[in-house]
């Protein structure tokens, strides 16, 4: 869904401004929505809800349509014994498991990409941050199962909804296929917060975001006649001619009309866990919720597959959910608005096209952007886009994660407190979702592996012959690596302040800073701050950086190998 910041007396509210279902807006103002639907539909499939007590008045008791289709897990036991071994009571989502917090906190990265909402500029000189980044550029639509601006009418519906399904597919297999690790993420909305997630899991956020935006009324036309399965129409946020656009009124948020408002309007007033009931839940927002259900199920048997038979897996998962729950007929979408009651109070008049609707320019003027040309808006957006992102760096250590959609590093900081000005033509860079490297080093001594007995910050690095200490080598643009813990994502290779020097685990890339020396089949490992060499000293038994590192001899000399 799309979000609009709101600040009140008592704190904020998310409420819905372009993509999908309301996100949490903290002390309760907004409550969950695509949290609520995603911890939920997990704990349900894992028969491990802790905190809802059963709604005697759940109207799925006398369903027979708009079910949950296949959420069968017996063949992915490993992956969910796995799964519930890992706790979270994160007590704003009370998600229970690490991985159902971790795709929580991903399908809000969709929505906001760590962004203080309240203030989201370096400065206040600058643009919304938050809006041009994560919220309205054209290419990210689809991400919220949206037209584009310039999806114009039927066929405009037609391609926004090809290229939905299409994206859900990839983000489906891209979460299943990457690297099974630990990350650090920005989860932003009403306050910003460093948080460690998943990294499998967290990706699923992404699938299921867009997963959960088609079913908002905001975002697509979905019937009670077949139970909500389908996509009719796909909606629009920036005034695409031809289509129904997504509201731009706050108050429909706040009084709960809004589409984008997973609960009945008759509970606006309540709060706390206790109003989390299903059977306040509107009908296509509980139909969300079972679909919901198939798509946890099928990520986690996909994940149950060994990895170098899950793609294909992945792919026919994430094909059947689209056939299930993000299908349409493309010639009723097509001819959808000839019939003028399809039409809304929002709907944009095509081309040439009369009867009822409004014009483009009339749509433009309501959103009070300072421009009725849509043409200048899309301009404005991405001089904004690209000062934005000039203007955002990844923290150092954490160059190798970024998000490819909306190119900005899931750990990323501003690179001044004032706003610096891209040099003329600079376009922001294309980033790789993922450019670490994991290794494992081993001295050519004792033939033996860097190793720890647990992961903690300052703990020493011992050796192990078949026990690796898993790292993830990530290399800056001057060419220097750092060694990051695969499993600890705060933990760095580094050193202790004494004058031994031995190497431990810090939670800090703080002179940390390696450079890598080849010396056929070997390397050194120069940290940069003391220009020292990593060296064992074998009468201690132990690595160590300090001056009697020497790099002709083989005690400095290290093998890196890929884990």
């Amino acid at each position: 869904m799309k979000i609009k910041p709101l600040t009140f007396a008592l704190g904020l509210a998310l409420s819905s401004t372009v993509q999908a279902f309301t996100q949490f807006g903290g002390q309760g103002i907004m409550p969950m929505g695509h949290e609520w639907l995603t911890r939920t539909a997990a704990l349900e499939v894992l028969d491990a809800e802790h905190i809802i007590e059963p709604d005697p008045n759940d109207p799925r008791h006398v369903w027979r349509y708009g079910l949950a289709k296949n959420i069968a897990l017996h063949t992915a036991q490993d992956e969910v014994t796995r799964l519930q071994s890992q706790l979270n009571n994160n007590p704003l989502y009370e998600p229970r498991y690490d991985s159902v917090n971790s795709a929580i906190v991903g399908e809000r990265w969709v929505d906001i990409a760590g962004f203080n909402v309240t203030n989201a500029s370096t400065d206040p000189t600058g643009p919304n941050c938050f809006s041009a980044v994560s919220q309205e550029p054209a290419d990210i639509q689809l991400d919220h199962f949206m037209r584009r601006y310039d999806d114009i009418a039927g066929q405009g519906g037609v391609d926004a909804a090809y290229r939905a399904q299409k994206r859900f597919v990839q983000h489906f297999i891209d979460a299943a296929m990457a690297e099974e690790k630990r990350l650090k993420v920005w989860d932003g909305g009403g306050h910003a917060a460093l948080t460690e997630v998943d990294h499998n899991y967290f990706l699923f956020g992404r699938a299921v975001h867009l997963f959960q935006d088609s079913f908002s009324s905001e975002h697509t036309v979905r019937l009670p006649q077949d139970n909500y399965e389908k996509v009719w129409q796909v909606k629009a946020y920036l005034c695409s001619e031809g289509a129904e656009q997504h509201s731009h009124d706050t108050k429909d948020v706040l009084n709960f009309t809004s589409g984008d408002v997973i609960w009945q309007e008759n509970t606006r007033l309540e709060s706390g866990w206790q109003s989390y009931r299903i059977s306040s839940m509107k009908p296509v927002a509980i139909v969300a919720l079972e679909a919901s259900k198939d798509l946890w199920a099928a990520f986690i048997r996909t994940m149950a597959i060994p990895k170098a038979q899950r793609r294909s897996v992945a792919e026919q998962e994430a094909q059947r959910l689209v056939q299930n729950w993000l299908s349409f007929d493309e010639a009723a979408m097509q001819a959808w608005y000839e019939d003028e009651s399809k039409r809304d109070h929002t709907y944009v008049l095509a081309p040439n096209e009369s009867g009822k609707g409004k014009s483009l320019e009339a749509c433009m003027t309501e959103l009070n952007v300072g421009t009725i040309s849509q043409t200048e808006r899309v301009a404005q957006l991405d001089a904004e886009r690209n000062q934005c992102l000039f203007n955002i760096e990844a923290e150092p250590g954490f160059d190798d994660l970024n998000d490819p959609h909306l190119d900005i590093p899931y750990n990323w900081r501003w690179k001044s407190l004032t706003w610096q000005t891209p040099p003329s033509g600079w376009t922001y860079p294309q980033l790789s979702a993922d450019t670490g490297t994991q290794i494992t080093i081993k001295s050519p001594v004792n033939n033996q592996y860097l190793a720890v007995h647990s992961l903690n910050n300052d703990s020493r690095i011992t050796f192990s012959p078949t026990e690796p200490l898993d790292l993830i080598q990530i290399t800056n643009t001057q060419g220097q690596h750092y060694f990051r813990a695969t499993q600890a994502p705060s933990l760095f290779l580094s050193y202790s302040s004494n004058s031994a020097g031995y190497l431990k685990l810090v939670d800090s890339p703080k002179q940390a800073l390696y450079a890598l020396i080849y010396q056929g089949g070997v390397w050194n490992i120069k940290n940069q701050f003391w220009q020292q060499y990593i060296w064992f000293n074998q009468a201690q038994n132990q690595p160590e950086l300090n001056r009697h590192g020497e790099p002709d001899q083989l005690s400095a000399k290290w093998m890196i190998e890929p884990f």
